[in-house]
């Protein structure tokens, strides 16, 4: 392929043809391989860091002190943490149905939140802390802190792996879907170690403070505070960033492309501003009614999330309708593929099929589902040309992914019947020298005046 041709493919945000190589040229070559090789001995830097952070006892310039977190505290804060951050991951992953992204992403995505991101809003909310404390009023400044350093700090560290992602893999993100999953599991991980920085806190607090009768109790009331009642939090103003964003690539427009995710992060700002000034400034008793506001609104989220859901099936038939109706698919693929629950179905039918038969069915539904994508993406006018050759390409390894897989479920059994051995037939007899067909075999000595307890010989 020319170089112009290359450039225009790069242009659109479409993948570069690449002939076929070795597994480890192809792993060496993937970018995926290098941003792991990298961003994990940074992951575990971070945490590193922040453990001898908040481990030691510290003592601050007016005498205060502060205990360290031990190891006991911060693995019974992980061990309640750890619930929260499974349901919203395994909701997330969900969510990501259509144009599923790899699970090497969704692994560094969380990491992000829980390492980089943490590590960074630790240090630079301290630093603005210390900054904002003031003679006259050093007891506000962690509150000052929360409402107005923590929400642009903790936001644009949370959103900074999905402006990475983007970057190198704009093609693979296709819809809205997808970027507020990768947003979420960002959130996800960021609350996880939040959470379990705040437990060990408060359960250190409860066990040396002679006037908390029962720690246990005062732990367990801010595990069903951070964890249970106020967990959508972080997700929440996160997923306000990937709508600006997801709104961004989509638009044809470039003004609309530069301003959408700015307008969606300050929007998060926001949100979360409002979330921690009135939870600093507020008793807890006293936030019912904004506490079911807040629920509303995600009621109203999780709704949208839903109807997205139901509009990207549609999007898929549709757009696969057309494929169709040029004669490149057929009408069961329309159906087989365009509807979440007949995927699901075909996929779970492949699981019984084998672990090779499973993934090559998986990469055709994915094959499918990129191609509706590109269609629409190409109907919208934000992909050209070039799109045309990558819909062909896509249709060729969709055929021939047919021929090797389980491309349809129709009349066969969720589970296949195990496959008889087959017996191995003997031999046919063979003619002898002396004209009657005679077997290699040697005949079975019959019972009988020869035979067992015989006193004679059988008869010729």
């Amino acid at each position: 392929m020319s170089q112009p041709a290359r450039r225009e493919r790069w242009l659109n945000g479409l993948p570069q043809p690449a002939p076929r190589r070795p597994w480890w040229q192809r792993l060496l070559r993937h970018p995926l391989f290098w941003m792991t090789i990298i961003l994990l001995p940074l992951y575990y830097w971070a945490l590193h860091n922040q453990y001898w952070l908040l481990h030691p006892d510290q003592t601050f310039e007016d005498g205060t002190s502060a205990l360290g977190l031990s190891n006991e505290s911060i693995k019974l804060g992980a061990y309640w943490a750890m619930w929260t951050a499974l349901a919203y991951t395994a909701l997330f992953i969900w969510l990501d149905r259509f144009r599923a992204s790899n699970p090497v992403i969704w692994l560094l995505t969380l990491g992000w939140g829980a390492c980089a991101s943490t590590w960074f809003s630790i240090h630079v909310n301290t630093w603005m802390g210390t900054a904002m404390a003031t003679t006259q009023a050093n007891a506000d400044a962690g509150s000052r802190a929360a409402i107005f350093s923590a929400p642009f700090v903790e936001e644009f560290a949370k959103a900074t792996i999905l402006v990475f992602l983007v970057i190198l893999w704009r093609n693979k993100i296709v819809s809205r879907l997808s970027i507020i999953t990768l947003a979420g599991l960002s959130a996800v991980g960021f609350a996880f170690t939040e959470n379990i920085i705040y437990y060990a806190r408060v359960w250190m607090q409860a066990t040396h403070d002679i006037a908390i009768a029962e720690p246990k109790d005062s732990f367990m009331e801010l595990v069903m505070l951070r964890g249970v009642y106020t967990s959508f939090g972080h997700p929440l103003f996160t997923m306000m960033t990937a709508g600006g964003l997801a709104i961004g690539l989509g638009a044809r427009s470039k003004w609309v492309r530069v301003m959408a995710p700015v307008a969606g992060y300050l929007l998060s700002c926001a949100g979360h501003m409002l979330f921690n000034g009135l939870a600093s400034t507020n008793h807890p008793d006293n936030l019912k009614p904004q506490f079911f506001m807040a629920l509303g609104l995600v009621a109203v989220i999780v709704i949208s999330l839903i109807v997205s859901v139901v509009g990207n099936a549609q999007l898929i038939r549709a757009r696969l309708g057309d494929y169709q109706r040029a004669g490149w698919l057929t009408e069961r693929d329309v159906e087989l593929y365009g509807r979440p629950l007949r995927r699901a179905k075909l996929l779970l039918y492949s699981i019984f099929r084998g672990p090779r038969t499973w993934w090559r069915t998986s990469k055709l539904v994915r094959k499918v589902t990129e191609l509706a994508y590109l269609r629409n993406a190409m109907t919208r006018g934000i992909v050209a040309g070039p799109g045309d050759d990558h819909a062909h390409r896509l249709i060729a390894e969709i055929h021939d992914l047919q021929q090797i897989t389980l491309s349809d479920y129709a009349g066969q059994p969720m589970i296949p019947p195990r496959k008889k051995k087959r017996s191995v037939p003997p031999p046919p007899p063979q003619a002898g020298p002396g004209g009657p067909l005679t077997s290699n075999y040697a005949q079975p000595a019959a019972p009988g005046p020869a035979g067992v307890g015989g006193n004679y010989p059988v008869r010729s």
